[in-house]
């Protein structure tokens, strides 16, 4: 995880020390000098004229490139926050993958809804196959609100016209109240739940979370049954077609949409002349309109493996056609 945190944010690094550098000499080109105890006589100053115009003229470029770091800061801590988010998702997926939330489709290690995305043969003669579990899946849900929670400090707290009526906006109470119970100083004021709430119901319509099994199925005895409808006899009753191996590899991919400062985000957003630019505008092109910000989608992926209830259990299929048995 620290490895994939320092590749993606290198080149955020990067722009940030050249920004600086720029902020520099632009602050040596106007001549500016702080000098904090002529302050309280700069009003009757009747002097240095000339470097106080070049000030003024350099001060739009400097505060330009002053708020452009302030964003690249808060991307590089967006990243590092998604980063947290997708490993949070994936081990909510070891928890709840294997729970037996009380459905008929959906006991231990079951999934009510999965596709098949991609299927190759390996050369030890098994096939790995890869689903992808849907979004009508309840315990998808629960894996989505994990990977919610753990971006709450990066959501807007002022409300930008988020869905407030999502379902998992039921945790509101749920978090307001551990809230108060760490930090009982901030029960007197009434702002709080209100941002809490404006936060929990922005990273739940603005996180996206892609869910994938790596599954593998053949005769050797350390691989398992298929997804689909097998027809094992003594396995039908043990092993059900939606049932994920107990240690199959999951991997969940966390792309959230990072809410931008107002002024940085409209002036990235602004594209540039095509004419001026016929390789196009590749920073404008990631940043959308969205509610009633600009966003910027960052995206960050985790694997691990499945921890279910049940052992892998060797069997074989046998080919007289008179059923499968486990040796």
């Amino acid at each position: 995880m620290h490895r994939e945190i320092l590749f993606s944010c290198w080149p955020l690094l990067t722009a940030i020390l050249v920004s600086l550098l720029a902020l520099r000499v632009v602050w040596w080109l106007s001549g500016a000098h702080l000098r904090l105890s002529h302050l309280r006589h700069l009003h009757r100053d009747q002097q240095g004229g000339v470097q106080s115009l070049s000030f003024v003229l350099t001060l739009p470029l400097f505060m330009m490139i002053l708020m452009f770091i302030v964003q690249l800061s808060q991307i590089t801590i967006a990243k590092i926050v998604v980063e947290y988010s997708a490993l949070a998702a994936v081990r909510s997926a070891m928890v709840w993958i294997p729970a037996d939330l009380g459905l008929d489709a959906e006991r231990e290690n079951q999934i009510s809804t999965y596709r098949l995305v991609e299927s190759t043969e390996g050369d030890d003669g098994l096939t790995y196959r890869v689903y992808e579990i849907d979004e009508r899946s309840e315990k998808f849900d629960k894996i989505h609100f994990a990977a919610a929670m753990a971006l709450l400090p990066i959501c807007p707290s002022r409300d930008v016209g988020a869905n407030q009526d999502h379902s998992g906006n039921r945790g509101a109470a749920s978090l307001q109240a551990a809230y108060a119970a760490m930090s009982p100083s901030t029960t007197g004021n009434s702002r709080i739940d209100t941002r809490l709430a404006n936060k929990l119901a922005y990273a739940l319509q603005n996180t996206r979370l892609t869910i994938r099994v790596g599954h593998k199925v053949g005769e050797d005895l350390q691989a398992e049954p298929e997804l689909e409808l097998h027809e094992i006899g003594a396995d039908i009753e043990e092993f059900r077609e939606n049932e994920i191996g107990w240690q199959d590899q999951l991997t969940v991919t966390v792309r959230h949409d990072f809410a931008l400062l107002p002024g940085p985000g409209r002036l990235l957003a602004r594209r540039i002349d095509s004419s001026a630019d016929p390789d196009g505008d590749s920073v404008s092109e990631n940043i959308k309109r969205k509610l009633r910000v600009y966003v910027y989608e960052i995206e960050a992926t985790a694997r691990l493996s499945n921890e279910g209830q049940k052992s892998v259990l060797p069997y074989l299929q046998r080919l007289d056609g008179e059923g499968g048995g486990r040796y």
